[in-house]
C-alpha cells in the first residue's frame, strides 16, 4: 500500500509540474505573450492634467465631502500653501503629498480638503495616507516629484486643533469660515527638510 501511494504521489507531482510549465517547454509552437505596457500619467501641463481648479472651492468641498468643516478647510489651506511654496499649479500633479493622520473622522476630513486645494487624488497616487496614533502627531508632508530632495511638513498648530475638536455640528459653518480667514501662522507651521548626501 505504501508503494502504491508513493507512485500515485509521484504521478500527481508530474501532473502538477507539467501544468505549471509554459507550452514552449514541451516544444510546441506558441505565439509570444503580448507585453502590456502601463502608461503612467506625468506631472506638469500636459494631456494627463486637463483638470481645472474649482470656481468655488467651498462648494467643491461640500460636493465631494458632503459638508464643509474646519478639517476640510484646514486641508484646503495646506494644499494651497504647498502649491505656492513649491511652485506648482492646481491639477498639475507635480507634488507628492502624504497626510499623516489618525484613521478616523474628523481627522481624515483634511484629506478631501487637500485634494480640492491641489487637484491631487488618491487614485493618482500623489495623495496618500499614513497612520498616526494621536491627532497631535498629524501633519502633511509634501515634495516635488521632479526634485525629491526638499520635503516640507505642514504641521497644524496644537492650539488651533484643540479649538476645533469635539465641536457641535451647529458650529461647523462658523469654525470653517474662521479657518478660511485666519492667517496661516495661526493654523500651521512649515518645517523644511533639505536632502543631505548619504555618507559612504
Amino acid at each position: 500500500m505504501t508503494i502504491n501511494c508513493a507512485c500515485q504521489f509521484r504521478s500527481l507531482l508530474v501532473l502538477v509540474f507539467c501544468a505549471v510549465l509554459p507550452p514552449a517547454a514541451f516544444g510546441h509552437d506558441t505565439k509570444p505573450a503580448a507585453v502590456t505596457v502601463t502608461v503612467q500619467s506625468q506631472g506638469g501641463d500636459n494631456a494627463w492634467n486637463l483638470g481645472r481648479p474649482p470656481a468655488d472651492w467651498w462648494e467643491e468641498i461640500r460636493r465631494q465631502h458632503g459638508h464643509v468643516g474646519p478639517w476640510n478647510v484646514l486641508g484646503w489651506r495646506i494644499g494651497q500653501a504647498a502649491l505656492r511654496e513649491l511652485g506648482s499649479d492646481w491639477g498639475r500633479h507635480q507634488l507628492e503629498m502624504i497626510c499623516h493622520l489618525p484613521p478616523q473622522t474628523p481627522f481624515t476630513c483634511l484629506v478631501d480638503g487637500v485634494s480640492v486645494g491641489t487637484g491631487n487624488t488618491l487614485g493618482r497616487l500623489d495623495l496618500r495616507l499614513a497612520e498616526v496614533l494621536d491627532y497631535r502627531q498629524s501633519f502633511v508632508s509634501v515634495r516635488r516629484k521632479d526634485s525629491p530632495g526638499t520635503v516640507l511638513e505642514y504641521r497644524p498648530e496644537p492650539a488651533y486643533l484643540r479649538s476645533i475638536l469635539n465641536q457641535p455640528v451647529e458650529k461647523l459653518e462658523e469654525l470653517s469660515r474662521d479657518c478660511a480667514r485666519r492667517p496661516e501662522a495661526e493654523l500651521f507651521r512649515v518645517v523644511r527638510h533639505e536632502a543631505t548626501a548619504a555618507s559612504p
